[in-house]
């Protein structure tokens, strides 16, 4: 009987000692990057961001305007001075129109640091202002 509890207690330190020493892919590992942003009529709150480049990284993005919104990275040493110059093309990634009221979560990864520019790409929103940073470093 002795031998089938040590046997039991071994198992179980076993177990535990495993568990303990995952390889850190958990879905509950909260390790990863996480920033929010709140968009109105027409601005975001903050409107500056930065994330570790070549992780992924987590935009909580709230919409309290009036109307649809985005934020739409774009790609890197493709600036835009107005809408006159944006083209889909030159959006490197996007959190896509969110209706007034509603709110997402998304998950993205940029692997080359620099500044790039984020705009809302809904006409009109980005020459009204709606711009901001995200900056990886």
């Amino acid at each position: 009987m002795r031998r089938s509890q040590a046997l039991l207690v071994a198992v179980a330190a076993t177990a535990l000692l495993l568990g303990a020493c995952g390889d850190g892919d958990d879905a509950g590992d909260e390790t990863g990057t996480s920033i929010e942003t709140t968009a109105s009529d027409f601005q975001f709150d903050p409107d500056s961001w930065t994330v570790p480049a070549g992780e992924e990284f987590t935009i909580e993005f709230q919409n309290d305007g009036t109307l649809e919104h985005e934020w739409a990275v774009i790609g890197l040493g493709e600036d835009l001075e107005s809408e006159a110059d944006f083209s889909e093309d030159k959006v490197l990634f996007e959190v896509e129109a969110i209706p007034a009221g509603e709110s997402t979560t998304e998950t993205f990864t940029v692997d080359e640091p620099g500044t790039y520019q984020v705009i809302c790409a809904i006409e009109t929103h980005f020459d009204s202002g709606m711009e901001g940073t995200l900056t990886v470093e």
